[in-house]
């Protein structure tokens, strides 16, 4: 079989306990991206997301991950749901597997999700000017939301990451409405 084709062979699943130690290291090398962007380097060798975080996440079904043929994940996404909304902690793609479809993949998923528990929308926070963030995230149907738009919950996410050492103002909130969907 062909490697690139065997390569883009991948299916959506449940994030299972057994696959947190392999998040990480999905996150670690998705972040490599960011040793290209001048000032932001530092992320490629910065924390993941917490163990307790993504077992949360798991017990609570908002965990999902990409795996390849051999049920190996190669990209995940964890959220949590807040009131009517679900919140996209992080998603990841191994830089391997990236231009995959993985990412867009990863979002229908949660939006399929998220329409049969009747959630009203789904919201994260990005890099409003880095392409695989905020473009990224434009084309899959979310939009900025202006900062009359944000809530309380999402104004403390922003807040956190800028005193994490964000640069201000590099930082947006972007929403999906999935009441736009009619399918």
């Amino acid at each position: 079989m062909n490697s690139r084709v065997q390569k883009q062979t991948f299916q959506i699943r449940d994030a299972r306990l057994t696959d947190i130690e392999q998040l990480p290291a999905i996150e670690l090398s998705a972040a490599q991206s960011f040793r290209s962007v001048p000032g932001l380097a530092w992320i490629a060798t910065s924390e993941t997301i917490p163990e307790e975080a993504h077992r949360s996440s798991i017990q609570t079904k908002t965990c999902w991950v990409a795996v390849d043929t051999a049920d190996t994940p190669v990209g995940f996404l964890t959220a949590s749901v807040k009131h009517k909304d679900v919140h996209i902690l992080e998603m990841s793609v191994a830089s391997s597997w990236q231009k995959c479809g993985i990412g867009k993949a990863l979002l229908q998923h949660l939006k399929h999700w998220a329409l049969r528990k009747e959630l009203a929308d789904i919201t994260l926070t990005t890099f409003q000017e880095i392409p695989w963030n905020a473009p990224f995230y434009s084309k899959m149907g979310f939009v900025i939301l202006t900062h009359d738009e944000l809530n309380q919950r999402l104004i403390s996410i922003l807040d956190r990451e800028q005193a994490h050492g964000f640069p201000e103002g590099s930082r947006c909130a972007m929403r999906f409405d999935l009441r736009r969907i009619t399918d």
